[in-house]
């Protein structure tokens, strides 16, 4: 199946810029497919004059690879875009989608795309991409689809993506979303009648992901109903007020009297420029900070842990020392006017801190995974160690009573080479945080060394195939967790 619509979203690039994302369903039957999403951004694409106007494309391959690096599907097409009767940047700032349907067994994926623009200028760049998605077993009945993000619903079907009545004019863009107005939620609950069989409702909540703070004001219901084999929703979210960061999208399935029976989310990142901006002078920060520039330069790398989108592009672009002392006085200025959120006092006590006890002969303590955690949610609530256990890489696990509105939260760091003292983060239940489910597997010395799992592991980071999509991560039911 093959699809092309548009949506809106412009960047600049000088090579062909494209987004691939795998979304899962399931048929009536537990069946599981996957759609695949291709979206191509037409800004990074060579227009070229014609007899009918200005045309563009791109050429693509597809190879689909399962756990045993085998490949079971593979594609190679050329993506032309619709004419354009002239190149003004509002002519080209749209994304075009192919989408293509698969059947797949149960079991992790990799999937790579190469791109590449023919008509580029002085030659065809290849730009490559891999994801890694699993397809969940088929054992229980209950299940639920990932979310996809729209950013509308199409008065009149045949025109988007369609789906049981829906017409939608999807976001595809990793989660990246340039000044929204809206962001419509679409996704697909299996059988909810075999969890329950009282009356339940879907809700939607809103989570600032930086902060760990839920949203109240953009939490939505649908109305309750009787469960039965299948239902679709689409929530609408109105995103004009809300400030440039990370967010969570959060799907609870809950009975009448609110107990929560299944979870699942999805993070996207919002930039906006509707943002308002606090100002600041070199004699303010003269006056209250006077760090001498290399100092400065330390920090505000270290602020890029608490810093919105636009802020940290911001802060890449800060060259001479009067601009980055302006940029700090207003960054923080901005923050203690809410009188909520982390104050500068306390952010120097925890970046002093992780400098002192977590770096190592890699990195400087900001930069590890234990420093940033430890400066964007503070000092856990308890630090258990296990550097003794013999057929064990060295391990930490930092517990956090709450963040935000998540309780009990963990973090495990592990020390895989037994030279450096890095500990990467190797899982956290933490929401939008690196979750891998296999996390005892990779403690194990020689697990990790007769299967390479932590190899994989280190090379591919959160997209590995042995943990959750970094961005889609599947949720829980009463009986799994």
């Amino acid at each position: 199946m093959r699809l092309i619509f548009v949506s809106l979203l412009g960047t600049a690039w000088s090579q062909v810029a494209f987004y691939i994302e795998p979304v899962r369903y399931f048929t009536l039957e537990g069946q599981p497919y996957v759609e695949l999403f291709l979206g191509v951004d037409a800004t990074s694409l060579r227009y070229v004059p014609t007899s009918q106007g200005y045309e563009a494309e791109a050429t693509f391959s597809l190879v689909l690879r399962d756990a045993e690096e085998s490949p079971i599907y593979a594609d190679k097409f050329r993506f032309a875009l619709p004419v354009l009767a002239d190149t003004h940047l509002s002519s080209r700032q749209r994304i075009y989608v192919d989408v293509r349907r698969l059947r797949l067994a149960p079991g992790s994926y990799t999937l790579e795309v190469e791109g590449s623009d023919p008509r580029q200028l002085p030659r065809p760049q290849l730009v490559k991409a891999i994801t890694q998605f699993q397809v969940p077993d088929t054992g229980r009945k209950f299940h639920f689809s990932d979310l996809v993000f729209a950013k509308g619903l199409r008065a009149r079907p045949g025109q988007g993506y369609e789906r049981h009545g829906l017409s939608l004019e999807p976001w595809v863009s990793n989660g990246f979303l340039i000044d929204p107005e809206t962001l419509v939620v679409y996704g697909e609950v299996y059988h909810i009648d075999s969890l329950t069989q009282d009356p339940y409702y879907l809700r939607l909540k809103i989570v600032d992901a930086q902060r760990a703070v839920e949203l109240p004001e953009y939490t939505s219901v649908k109305r309750p109903r009787r469960p039965g084999p299948f239902e679709a929703f689409a929530f609408t979210v109105p995103l004009l007020r809300l400030f440039s960061g990370v967010y969570l999208v959060q799907i609870e399935l809950c009975k009448n009297d609110g107990e929560v029976l299944a979870s699942w989310y999805r993070r996207f990142t919002l930039f906006t420029s509707r943002e308002p901006m606090a100002e600041g002078t070199e004699a303010e920060y003269d006056e209250r900070y006077g760090f001498p520039e290399k100092k400065l330069d330390e920090l505000l790398a270290g602020m890029t842990y608490l810093a919105t989108p636009v802020e940290k592009s911001f802060i890449s672009a800060l060259n001479t020392f009067p601009e980055k002392k302006k940029f700090f006085v207003a960054f923080w200025k901005k923050r203690e006017s809410r009188g909520a959120g982390l104050t500068f006092k306390e952010f120097l006590q925890r970046f002093e801190y992780a400098q002192q006890h977590f770096k190592s002969s890699l990195r400087p303590g900001w930069r590890t995974d234990r420093g940033r955690v430890f400066i964007q949610y503070g000092p856990p609530n308890d630090m258990q160690f296990f550097y003794n256990e013999p057929d064990k890489y060295p391990y930490q696990i930092w517990t956090y009573n709450q963040i935000g509105s998540q309780g009990q939260v963990i973090f495990v760091f592990y020390d895989p080479d037994l030279i450096t003292g890095e500990y990467p983060l190797l899982h956290s239940n933490k929401l939008g945080e690196l979750q891998n489910r296999n996390w005892r597997a990779f403690l194990l010395r020689a697990r990790a060394a007769s299967t390479g799992e932590t190899e994989r592991y280190q090379r591919f980071g959160s997209g590995g195939a042995f943990l959750f999509r970094d961005d889609q991560t599947i949720g829980f039911t009463r009986d799994d967790r």
